[in-house]
């Protein structure tokens, strides 16, 4: 699972003929969509952009948008700041043109998502942060399902994010394979394959993962049995948990309870 952190967001912004036309080096990534035609820093030269595209910064470029000589306002984009190593690893998971602006056709497409970040992260809910980079993760996803292959959109993968954070939230449920299957609306093969390829494992990879999760914290605490953390943790066993645990951990869950 990533962690991705926001440091700013922002949708349906106008910029006014003469505002944001400094250049600037962050040291955080942009992302940006933008409603009108505008105008960006490449290579130490303005380049024309147009309605609908998206413009990706890196760390330590020079930045720099603008309104276009033929504005009679400015220009609006939605954009967010993002930062974190688990984002650099998500675009490297999912490659995407950096620094140069390119269309997917959609004025108000990173609106959706912004709307929804900012709802969390404006607000004091339980499990926030998971929720951000859940949703930041379907766009990256998104964009580059647009970029590589326009039949994959968004509406396409719902079903499995939603999974994902379905069973992120109940790890301890009694979860089948046919059970899954039968809620993500693919066959098996197409499931743990479009899974696999979006979090790094299967979805039943993923059950076991956030149970030994849990099972860790639960272990650190010192409170709890080994006998009662396998309970707690959904496991039929406890031999079968000590199992799990071990090709997981490389230990057994006694030898990490002690540890701690």
């Amino acid at each position: 699972m990533f962690i991705i952190n926001i440091k700013n967001f922002g949708y349906d912004f106008s910029h006014q003929k003469g505002e944001f036309c400094l250049k600037r080096i962050w040291d955080f990534y942009s992302v940006c969509c933008f409603s009108t035609p505008f105008l960006y820093l490449k290579d130490g030269e303005l380049i024309k952009g147009e309605a609908g595209d998206i413009l990706i910064n890196t760390p330590g470029t020079v930045v720099y948008h603008g309104p276009r000589e033929d504005a009679e306002e400015g220009f609006v984009n939605d954009w967010l700041q993002i930062t974190g190593e688990d984002f650099e690893e998500l675009l490297n998971k999912f490659p995407l043109p950096m620094n140069t602006a390119f269309s997917i056709g959609k004025r108000d497409f990173l609106r959706k998502y912004a709307v929804k970040i900012s709802r969390e992260a404006t607000g004091n809910f339980v499990g926030k942060d998971i929720l951000i980079s859940n949703y930041i993760t379907e766009m990256i996803i998104d964009i580059y399902r647009n970029v590589n292959a326009p039949e994959y959109t968004a509406a396409k993968i719902n079903s499995i994010i939603n999974l994902h954070n379905e069973i992120m939230l109940n790890p301890t449920k009694n979860w089948t394979l046919t059970e899954i299957t039968e809620k993500s609306n693919y066959s098996v093969s197409r499931l743990c394959e479009l899974y696999k390829k979006t979090y790094g494992m299967s979805p039943i990879n993923h059950v076991m993962y956030e149970r030994i999760e849990m099972a860790k914290r639960l272990l650190s605490s010192g409170q709890a049995s080994v006998r009662l953390v396998s309970e707690s943790c959904g496991f039929s066993t406890v031999n079968y948990f000590s199992k799990c645990f071990k090709n997981f951990t490389g230990i057994t869950p006694s030898s990490y309870r002690n540890k701690k």
